[in-house]
C-alpha cells in the first residue's frame, strides 16, 4: 500500500516535467533567455546561497518605469538577494537592460511561473497602489514614492536609465530614412489607449497634427497598440498627415524611436515615462492624474492641463471623482485642452525651414506611406507596447 503514494507523486513529478518540456520545446526563440534564467538561479541561489527577491508588476509601463526606481533600496535591505523582476508583458527586456534587476520575466510567461515556484513567499514583493485597494485610498504621492512606500523603501528615479540594442537602434533609424529622407526633426504622438479618462479628443489630434504639419518640417508618427489594458482589441483611427506605426512596434522598439525623436506629445501613459526617463523634449497631456506626480523629475516635459475645477481629481484626498471610463464632468479636464496650447508648447522642438510644397498641390512624396499598415489580428501580440 505504500506504494501507492510513491507511484501517485512520481506520476505528478512526470507530468510537471512533460509540461515543462513541452513549454520549452513550444519556445525556441526563449530557450537562451530561458537557460541563462536556470543556470543565474543555480549558480547565485544553489551555489553562492543567496536569497531569491521577486519583485511583480503586471501593470503598465509607466508603472515598471516607477517600481524600478525602488530597486536599488531594495537591495539595500536584502545584501545578500538574487533579485528577479517580473515585468508587464513584452517588457522584461527593457526592464533588464536598465542593469537594476538580475534577472527578468514577462508576466505569465514561462520563467514567470517557474520563478513563482521557486521563491520564498518571504522575499515576494508584489507593490500596490492606492487606488488599487477596496475601497480605493487617495494617491497624494509621486507614483515612484508610493511604490516605495508600499514597500517600505525609498525611491530614487534618478537611476533608472534604459538602453536598447544597437541593431533595434539600425533597424528604426533605417526605417526612419524611409519616410524622412531630408533628415526633417521627427515628433512621435501617443494617443492612446489608456483609461478613457485618460485621453485626448480624436479631433484635438487631427488639429495638432494639422498645425504641424502647415506650420514646420516635421515628419509626425503616431505609436500606440489596438489594445486596451484589460485586453480589448480597440482600433485605433488613423490621423491625417501622420505616419501610423500602430501596432508595428515592441517596447524596445519604441524606446528606440523615443530615443531618435526631435519631440513628443502624448498622454499620462508609459511612453511619456520612457520619453522623460531618456531626456526627449516631450509634451504631457493631464486631467485627472497630475503629471507632477507622475512624470520623473529629469524629464525635460511640458505639462499641459485644462482649467475645470476638478483638474487633479485622482489625487483628491477624499477620493478621485472619475471612475476612469467616465466622472461626473464628462472629462472636462482633457476635453478643454486645446490643439493651440498644446502646438504652443511643441513648437519650440520643432522650428526648421518651412516644408516643401508639392508641385500640384498633392502630398509630398515623403509622407507618402511605403507599404500599407498592418493594424490586423496578427499584430497584436504580446511583444507590442503596453496599453497603460
Amino acid at each position: 500500500m505504500a506504494a501507492i503514494p510513491t507511484i501517485a507523486i512520481a506520476r505528478k513529478h512526470a507530468r510537471r516535467i512533460l509540461t515543462g518540456l513541452s513549454l520549452l520545446l513550444g519556445r525556441p526563440r526563449e530557450l537562451p533567455r530561458i537557460f541563462t534564467f536556470i543556470l543565474g538561479y543555480l549558480w547565485n541561489v544553489k551555489l553562492r546561497r543567496k536569497n531569491m527577491l521577486m519583485l511583480v508588476r503586471l501593470g503598465g509601463l509607466g508603472d515598471l518605469a516607477c517600481l524600478l526606481a525602488c530597486v536599488p533600496a531594495l537591495r539595500e535591505r536584502h545584501r545578500n538577494s538574487w533579485l528577479v523582476v517580473i515585468t508587464p508583458m513584452g517588457c522584461q527586456q527593457l526592464a533588464a537592460s536598465s542593469g537594476l534587476p538580475d534577472a527578468t520575466a514577462d508576466r505569465d510567461g514561462f520563467l514567470h511561473k517557474v520563478a513563482d515556484r521557486l521563491c520564498p513567499r518571504s522575499f515576494f514583493y508584489r507593490p500596490r497602489l492606492p487606488d488599487e485597494y477596496d475601497p480605493p485610498r487617495p494617491q497624494m504621492l509621486h507614483l515612484a514614492d508610493e511604490f516605495a512606500r508600499a514597500l517600505g523603501v525609498k525611491a530614487d528615479l534618478s537611476c533608472v536609465h534604459f538602453q536598447t540594442p544597437r541593431r533595434v537602434r539600425w533597424r528604426l533609424a533605417h526605417r526612419l530614412r524611409e519616410i524622412n529622407p531630408r533628415g526633417h526633426p521627427v515628433v512621435v504622438l501617443h494617443p492612446g489607449p489608456t483609461w478613457p479618462v485618460r485621453e485626448w479628443p480624436l479631433h484635438q489630434w487631427c488639429e495638432l497634427v494639422k498645425l504641424v504639419f502647415e506650420s514646420t518640417s516635421a515628419v509626425v508618427i503616431k505609436i500606440g497598440t489596438s489594445m486596451t489594458s484589460t485586453g480589448q482589441v480597440m482600433p485605433s483611427a488613423p490621423i491625417p498627415n501622420a505616419f501610423d506605426w500602430t501596432n508595428q512596434l515592441d517596447v524596445t522598439e519604441t524606446t528606440a524611436l523615443l530615443g531618435m525623436a526631435s519631440a513628443f506629445v502624448g498622454i499620462d501613459s508609459g511612453p511619456l515615462h520612457i520619453a522623460g526617463i531618456l531626456g526627449v523634449p516631450a509634451v504631457g497631456l493631464f486631467g485627472p492624474v497630475s503629471g507632477r506626480l507622475r512624470l520623473p523629475p529629469q524629464a525635460r516635459a511640458v505639462i499641459v492641463a485644462g482649467r475645470a475645477d476638478c483638474l487633479g481629481c485622482h489625487h483628491r484626498p477624499t477620493g478621485q471623482l472619475h471612475w476612469k471610463t467616465g466622472c461626473p464632468h464628462d472629462i472636462l479636464c482633457m476635453r478643454e485642452i486645446g490643439a493651440k496650447d498644446v502646438f504652443a508648447a511643441l513648437a519650440p522642438h520643432i522650428r526648421g525651414k518651412e516644408r516643401p510644397a508639392a508641385s500640384n498641390g498633392a502630398t509630398p512624396p515623403w509622407m507618402k506611406q511605403k507599404k500599407p499598415i498592418n493594424c490586423g489580428p496578427k499584430s497584436l501580440s504580446k511583444n507590442t507596447l503596453p496599453a497603460v
